[in-house]
C-alpha cells in the first residue's frame, strides 16, 4: 500500500526538517559571531555590575569558564581543563592587577590542597567549563 503523494510530500518535508533543525542550531551556536556576542554579554553585564554565574559561598567558590571573580586580593580565572591538568589565572591585586599569572595543576595531584594567594583551597570537582573549590584555611598579611 503506497502513501498518496501529498502525504509523501509533507513526509519528507517534516524528515527534512527535523535533522536540517539540529544541525542548524549547532551550526550556529559555534559560529564565532555568536561566541563573540556572549563574550561581548558577559563584558557588558561585569562592566554593569551585573553578577555573573560565579561566585563564592557557604565557603566555596563556584568557577565559570572565562569569568573572573574576586576573593582576598586575588583574582582568579578559570581557563578549563585539558588532559587533567586544571588551567588558570591568577590576577595579584595589590602587586600588578592588570597581569595574569598562569597557574596549572594536575586534578589528581591536589589532594592536600591547593594556595592561591593568601586561601588554601580544596578541590571538589572540574569540568571542562566549571570549578568548585572549598576554602579550607587563609592567612591574612598587613
Amino acid at each position: 500500500m503506497t502513501m498518496p503523494t501529498r502525504q509523501r510530500w509533507f513526509a519528507g518535508i517534516f524528515i527534512f526538517l527535523a535533522l536540517a533543525t539540529p544541525l542548524a542550531i549547532t551550526w550556529y551556536v559555534s559560529t564565532d559571531e555568536y561566541q563573540n556576542r556572549d563574550d561581548q554579554r558577559i563584558q557588558q553585564n561585569r562592566e554593569a555590575g551585573v553578577s555573573s554565574k560565579s561566585k563564592i559561598s557557604s565557603g566555596q567558590l563556584l568557577l565559570v569558564k572565562n569569568e573572573k571573580i574576586e576573593i582576598d586580593k586575588t583574582s582568579i580565572v578559570f581557563k578549563g581543563l585539558a588532559d587533567n591538568t586544571v588551567k588558570m589565572e591568577i590576577y595579584l591585586l595589590e602587586l600588578d592587577p592588570q597581569v595574569p599569572y598562569p597557574l596549572k595543576f594536575n586534578k589528581q595531584s591536589v589532594s592536600d590542597g591547593i594556595w592561591i594567594g593568601n586561601v588554601l583551597y580544596q578541590l571538589v570537582s572540574v569540568k571542562d567549563n566549571l570549578l568548585r573549590l572549598r576554602i579550607q584555611d587563609s592567612y591574612s598579611t598587613l
